[in-house]
């Protein structure tokens, strides 16, 4: 009986390591890791503005006010004022930008 407690004591440490909801009703996807709340994988976000930089990638404002900086100079994309993007989780510590045409690059988020 103590080892069974044991074992669920330790089951509930560790808690839901990955949980996914995939919607297809434009609902964001969601992620859980052990321990914390869940985050979402992808948000939608409508621009409000896109500053140009004098090396080539552009800085984003959305209807939320974050702003948010390309980080992939190679990859040129354009949006305008208005449009919907997501930005989903890619790799660890970096985000993707996806247009509405289907371009993508990595993001950053300043404020």
């Amino acid at each position: 009986m103590a080892a069974c407690i044991a074992g669920l004591s330790a089951i509930s440490a560790v808690g839901v390591a990955a949980l996914a909801v995939n919607s297809s009703d434009g609902a964001p996807e969601i992620s859980a890791q052990a321990g914390g709340k869940p985050e979402p994988k992808s948000l939608a976000f409508v621009v409000r503005y896109v500053d140009k930089r004098p090396s080539g990638e552009f800085t984003v404002t959305f209807d939320n006010g974050e702003v948010w900086q390309q980080i992939d100079r190679n990859q040129k994309i354009i949006l305008e004022r208005g449009e919907q993007v997501v930005i989903r989780r890619a790799t660890t510590g970096k985000f993707t930008l996806v247009s509405r045409s289907g371009q993508s690059t990595y993001v950053t988020r300043v404020h």
